[in-house]
């Protein structure tokens, strides 16, 4: 690595699914025998582990003013819809992908844009894709219809709880309400979890 290059890094906090958009930063300079200086698009100062780089964005050097636009433009390639086709034919040719080779696929071209774009892609995927190493593999059908139910169960549920809690302020600011079958279920579920001591 070397002084301009582009890296996506996590610091301390930053879980895998903290829901936070993924940090840039330029490395500036080595601090020590493995860690570097990298400066974010606000010119703040991070000290870099390696483990804690999770993506090089190779092809060119950047300056941290760079970082707002570089942002800018992958918003018309971030589409995760895009990822079922790709797994489609490579769940057909058996074969795994990284970045590179998931930006020729989806785009056509393997700008440092692209590749980052691929990647963002494939890492922020719960679905298609799993990580092994530097490569995604596609996952089976089965595990793809699986987690899709999976996905539309929780989604349904939020909603019938939403709708639960709505209908609940409603009559408890005195409203008429019309409870639907739903909502017995989770009247129900909340009565059996309330502590029992009265």
């Amino acid at each position: 690595m070397e002084k301009g290059t582009l890296v996506e890094f996590r610091v301390q906090g930053d879980g895998v699914d903290s829901g936070r958009q993924p940090r840039l930063g330029v490395l500036e300079r080595p601090e020590g025998k493995k860690h570097w200086i990298a400066l974010d698009a606000k010119d703040q100062s991070h000290t870099l582990h390696p483990r804690q780089i999770t993506y090089t964005v190779s092809g060119q050097t950047y300056q941290p003013r760079d970082i707002p636009a570089f942002l800018k433009s992958l918003d018309a390639f971030l589409d995760p819809s895009n990822l079922e086709i790709a797994w489609e034919i490579l769940l057909e040719e058996g074969r795994s992908v990284g970045p590179m080779e998931m930006a020729q696929l989806l785009f056509s071209e393997q700008s440092p844009s692209c590749c980052y774009a691929a990647h963002r892609l494939l890492s922020q995927d719960k679905l298609y894709f799993k990580q092994k190493g530097e490569v995604y593999e596609p996952r089976s059908a089965a595990q793809v219809t699986e987690l899709k139910y999976q996905s539309e169960r929780e989604t349904q549920r939020q909603q019938e709880q939403e709708t639960f809690f709505a209908h609940l302020r409603a009559a408890l600011s005195g409203e008429t309400v019309e409870w639907q079958s739903g909502d017995r279920a989770y009247s129900t579920a909340h009565r059996t979890l309330r502590p029992s001591g009265r």
